[in-house]
């Protein structure tokens, strides 16, 4: 029976309720919800897991050590209307069950049990073996130890590595370096959709992308050019710190422009700008946490299996693009503020601020480079996607291919995991060789990494898996 002691009517657990499934009403926790690993709550129960922003509200977060992930599979059927709908790829795996996978996904799923993680490239074992998963329903706030497999890379970090192409900090720098190459040449990055400022740009996107093409252009003698509209851009960034009348757009528009000119000052090697940069690092923070008031963190998709998820597409593609461009670009900022600290010799506390919180985002390259409405919700009908909270890949790693994989999660996954099993894991899953595993858009400024794509025909000849499932 359903607890007692609250005054609610209610029966059924309310994931029960919200996604119209029959409840079975088991204490402490239901049978759907022990399937999908969901927070499971009666009506009569209060879920204490929750925070206050910084403007005071109280939101109820769903927090586990393990969250669940949602994705919709390659596997689909056609229904009534002729639209593919994906097989429920969300597996409910009891205690003792066995699964098994290819060889390089037992490699990082072996790699996730360690508690530590080394540059060191590591021997992959290629024999198909079975991997046991545990249950994964402890509830509580996350800690640092939920992030070990990053945060390893602030605990071993040593400033030589920064020479080693090899070694995640290394990689990391390289990311941050790129972003205004990425913007100036491709008016886009990891995470500012190349779509979102096409109609009516803010003042602030065109004065950053001028800085960035200008920054990309320079020769010695247009160096003294540049810093004068550099300084004079930011300063009229700057200027609005103190206005509070920004609709969304705007205030994703600031954060966007900042981030452009923080890279540029702080990896610039110019001692001068790379102080403004870090007297500016508060303002960002600031502006970030904003964007936190507006992010939707995805907690009613995540509770969503696979069919479910594909049948529930967004209002609009365009909203879709702003609303992850948020999530994306909020992760961006805090990582990029850990890794600032880090390169100055400054270790971060123990305590993890609004990390401990979980912060959720969509893996899917076929989602993220749609190029029209079209394309966009037929990928969405028909294509993998996983609904990732913070760094949990678990999901991702058990069904994805590095097919699936956006340039986005290529960056955090190569942080979580190392250069070389990335490359390692989508040869293996997709036939997709990464040289040096740096995203498309650092080629241009990275000469020395390399990244090639064999052709389809290559990729179905070298591995039967790659390019499985659903149609293209």
């Amino acid at each position: 029976m359903a607890p007692s002691g609250g005054s609610s009517r209610q029966k059924n657990c309310n994931a029960c309720v919200k996604s119209k499934r029959r409840c079975d009403k088991q204490l402490p926790v239901c049978g759907n919800c022990t399937k999908k690993g969901c927070l499971c709550i009666y009506g009569g129960q209060v879920d204490m897991r929750s925070y206050s922003n910084s403007a005071g509200i109280s939101t109820s977060l769903g927090l586990v050590t393990s969250p669940p992930l949602t994705s919709c599979g390659d596997d689909f059927t056609l229904n009534n209307s002729g639209f593919s709908t994906a097989f429920d790829a969300d597996i409910g795996i009891p205690p003792g069950t066995t699964l098994e996978v290819d060889g390089a996904l037992e490699s990082l799923l072996d790699s996730m049990a360690r508690d530590g993680f080394s540059d060191t490239p590591q021997r992959v074992d290629f024999l198909r073996q079975g991997v046991s998963i545990p249950p994964t329903l402890t509830h509580k706030a996350l800690s640092r130890q939920d992030y070990s497999k990053v945060t390893a890379i602030c605990d071993d970090y040593a400033p030589w590595q920064l020479a080693d192409p090899s070694t995640r900090i290394a990689y990391a720098v390289n990311v941050f370096k790129s972003f205004s190459t990425t913007f100036a040449r491709h008016n886009s990055t990891i995470y500012m959709h190349s779509r979102l400022y096409i109609d009516d740009t803010p003042r602030w996107i065109l004065q950053a992308f001028s800085v960035c093409v200008i920054y990309e252009n320079q020769t010695q003698a247009t160096r003294g050019f540049f810093l004068k509209v550099l300084h004079k851009n930011v300063n009229d960034l700057k200027d609005t710190a103190s206005g509070t009348s920004f609709t969304p757009r705007e205030k994703l528009a600031r954060v966007h422009a900042l981030i452009a000119y923080q890279t540029i000052r702080m990896l610039d090697g110019d001692i001068s700008l790379s102080q403004q940069a870090d007297n500016d690092m508060p303002l960002l923070e600031a502006w970030n946490n904003e964007l936190g008031k507006i992010k939707d963190n995805l907690e009613e998709s995540a509770e969503l299996d696979a069919a479910e998820l594909c049948n529930r597409p967004p209002e609009s593609w365009e909203r879709w693009l702003f609303a992850e461009s948020v999530r994306r670009t909020y992760m961006i900022c805090a990582a990029f503020k850990i890794f600032w600290e880090l390169l100055k010799g400054r270790r971060e506390a123990t305590e993890i601020g609004n990390w401990q919180f979980v912060h959720r985002w969509t893996l899917s390259r076929h989602l993220w480079t749609a190029t029209s409405s079209f394309d966009f919700f037929r990928a969405w009908k028909e294509k993998p996607m996983w609904i990732i909270p913070a760094f949990y890949f678990d999901e991702f790693l058990r069904t994805g291919k590095g097919d699936d994989v956006d340039d986005f999660a290529l960056v955090f996954l190569t942080l979580s995991f190392g250069v070389n099993e990335m490359k390692m894991f989508c040869y293996e899953t997709s036939g997709r060789l990464l040289q040096g595993v740096v995203p498309l858009w650092i080629l241009s400024s990275s000469r020395d990494l390399e990244l090639a794509t064999t052709p389809q025909s290559a990729n179905s000849a070298a591995n039967p898996r790659a390019c499985g499932g659903g149609p293209h």
